[in-house]
């Protein structure tokens, strides 16, 4: 049986928020998933180092319990310095398994380098299991509540397509991705890598589909 050791680090909050680009003023909408920019930042400071974003890939399975707004404030700093207000929306308790393909990275997760947030500076993360878990390849599977490549899409029932940032430089240059956003569960009809320790349905393993960071 072909397995591949993978890392496998679940993590834990009370709230975050993944802003959409672009928008100034009014409501902040939020995505439903972490982008693979925000994934990478997170893993950088988990090892306290700017690694390449081609050293590695990733899969992610993402919920949370409900959404809501908040009201922020923006600070307006020219002759006077000034409040705008608005309100973000905001993911309750949310929850992410993330996986990588660096099994070797485990200790940098057990001791991360920096606090871990996602989302804003202020959305604090709690590491609540952090090991390598043996993946095994199938040909059967389900996928839900992650992201896929949008060229793989054919192979879904139902997805969103989300344009998305999939890193960005040190000079603040965003690269992006086309992606696939897949909520609630259906058959992956592709071979694939399973977690079988993750919950079935209707039987089937659930998938772990990797997206590249950067080519």
């Amino acid at each position: 049986m072909n397995t591949l050791p993978a890392l496998r680090v679940r993590i834990e909050g009370v709230v975050t928020s993944f802003r959409y680009p672009h928008f100034i003023q009014g409501v902040q909408p939020t995505f439903d998933f972490p982008p693979p920019a925000t994934l990478y930042g997170h893993v950088c400071s988990a090892l306290g180092d700017l690694v390449p974003p081609q050293s590695f890939r990733l899969g992610l399975h993402f919920t949370y319990t409900s959404r809501f707004r908040d009201y922020e404030h923006t600070h307006l700093v020219g002759a006077v310095v000034k409040l705008s207000p608005f309100e973000r929306e905001v993911l309750f308790q949310p929850r992410l398994t993330l996986y990588l393909d660096r099994p070797e990275w485990a200790e940098a997760f057990r001791h991360p380098r920096h606090v871990a947030v996602l989302g804003r500076s202020q959305d604090l993360m709690t590491y609540c299991d952090v090991l390598v878990a043996n993946l095994e390849w199938s040909t059967s599977s389900y996928v839900e509540h992650t992201l896929i490549p949008l060229a793989d899409a054919a192979r879904l029932g139902s997805y969103t397509a989300l344009r998305l940032p999939t890193w960005i430089t040190p000079e603040r240059h965003a690269h992006w991705g086309d992606y696939a956003a897949v909520g609630m569960p259906q058959v992956w009809t592709s071979e694939s890598w399973i977690d079988t320790t993750a919950p079935s349905w209707r039987g089937l393993p659930r998938a772990v589909n990797w997206l590249g960071i950067a080519s």
